[in-house]
C-alpha cells in the first residue's frame, strides 16, 4: 500500500500543478551494501499493463530499463537515484527517488598516527584501505589530489612506495584537502577516490566547499571540510540561521548537504558547526549561496510558493523520518 505521505503528495500535485500520479506501487531495491569500487545492481519495480517503461536518472546520467548496474567511484558519500515509470497504456508516469549511502574503504590517514601537523615538521599522508591496510608495492599505483587537482611534487615532497605522500618540511602552502585515487581489488579493478583529509595547521579549521551560485531545479552539493576527525574528535551539524533552504530537495548526511533550490534571485546561508562537547571546543564556517535566475511574479509565484511549502513539508518528513 502506498504510504500516507505519498497519497497526500499525489493529491497535492494534482491540485496545485495538475500533474498525474500513478495508481500503482513503485519501489527501488538492491542487495547488500553499496561500496565504492564494487558494482551494485538496482531494480525498479512497478505494476503496469501490459508492461512499464523505466528510465533511471542519477549524477546527470540517464539509463533505460528496469535494472541499473553501477559502480560508484568514491566521489560521493550519498547519491540520489531517480526511477521514472511510464505506463504506456494510460500515459501516466511517476518518479520514485531513493537516497543511496555509499561506503568507501579508502581513506587518507596521517602518519605517525595522531600527529598534529606543524610548520617545518615532517609528516606522511598514507592511502589506506580498510580491508587491506596501508597500500604498498607496484600493484597499487596511487594518484594524489589536493583541493581536487593532481598533486605536483615540490622540493619538500616525496612519493614513497608509490603510495604515501611524504612532506620533508611542511610549508603553509601545503595546507589543503587531500585525496588519493587507486584501484580496489574488485572484479573490475575500478579506480576509486578515497575519503579526504584536510591538512591544516589549525586543528579546528572549518570550511565549506561547493558552488557560490546555484540554479533552480539543479542539484548542488556542499561539504563541510574539517581538520578534526568526524565522529572521533568532533561531530558536524548544519544550521540555517537566515531561514530554511527552500527548494524541491534537501538532504543532510553528516558533513554533506545536497540541495535543489527553486526560487531564483534569492540568497541562502549555510553554516557548518564542528564541535567536541566534552572538550568544549568548536569552530564554524558560513557560506552564502546565490540562486541565479529571474524571479517570477504574479499568479505563477503564488502557485510556486504553495508547491514549495508542500514539497518542503514532505521533504522534512522524508529527511528526518527515514
Amino acid at each position: 500500500m502506498r504510504p500516507y505521505w505519498k497519497n497526500l503528495y499525489c493529491a497535492l500535485l494534482v491540485t496545485l500543478m495538475g500533474a498525474p500520479c500513478m495508481e500503482a506501487w513503485e519501489q527501488i531495491t538492491w542487495t547488500g551494501q553499496v561500496t565504492a569500487g564494487f558494482r551494485t545492481t538496482f531494480t525498479c519495480s512497478s505494476s503496469c499493463f501490459p508492461s512499464c517503461i523505466y528510465t533511471w536518472s542519477f549524477l546527470g546520467r540517464t539509463v533505460n530499463g528496469s535494472t541499473l548496474s553501477w559502480t560508484p567511484d568514491g566521489r560521493d558519500s550519498t547519491v540520489e537515484l531517480q526511477c521514472n515509470v511510464l505506463n504506456p497504456e494510460t500515459g501516466v508516469s511517476s518518479t520514485l527517488t531513493s537516497i543511496v549511502e555509499i561506503k568507501n574503504r579508502l581513506s587518507v590517514q596521517i602518519s605517525p598516527p595522531n600527529t598534529v601537523p606543524s610548520l617545518n615538521k615532517s609528516v606522511d599522508l598514507v592511502c589506506h584501505d580498510a580491508a587491506a591496510g596501508h597500500l604498498s608495492g607496484p600493484s597499487h599505483q596511487v594518484v594524489w589530489y589536493k583541493d581536487g587537482q593532481k598533486v605536483t611534487l615540490r622540493g619538500n615532497m616525496q612519493l614513497l612506495h608509490n603510495t604515501s605522500l611524504h612532506f620533508v618540511s611542511l610549508l603553509p602552502s601545503d595546507a589543503g584537502f587531500y585525496q588519493c585515487e587507486t584501484s580496489v581489488p574488485s572484479q573490475q579493478q575500478t579506480r576509486v577516490f578515497s575519503l579526504g583529509y584536510l591538512l591544516n595547521f589549525d586543528p579546528w579549521n572549518v570550511s565549506i566547499s561547493g558552488p557560490d551560485a546555484v540554479f533552480p531545479g539543479r542539484l548542488s552539493k556542499f561539504t563541510c571540510l574539517t581538520s578534526c576527525t568526524l565522529n572521533v574528535d568532533c561531530t558536524v551539524r548544519w544550521q540555517f540561521r537566515a531561514g530554511f533552504p527552500i527548494g524541491t530537495y534537501l538532504s543532510v548526511h553528516e558533513n554533506e548537504l545536497k540541495w535543489t533550490p527553486s526560487i531564483p534571485g534569492t540568497f541562502q546561508n549555510f553554516t557548518c558547526v564542528a564541535e567536541n562537547a566534552a572538550a568544549g571546543q568548536s569552530a564554524e564556517a558560513t557560506k552564502t549561496v546565490e540562486v541565479k535566475g529571474v524571479l517570477v511574479s504574479g499568479s505563477e509565484a503564488v502557485r510556486l510558493s504553495g508547491l514549495h511549502a508542500v514539497i518542503l513539508s514532505l521533504g522534512l518528513l522524508m529527511l528526518f523520518d527515514s
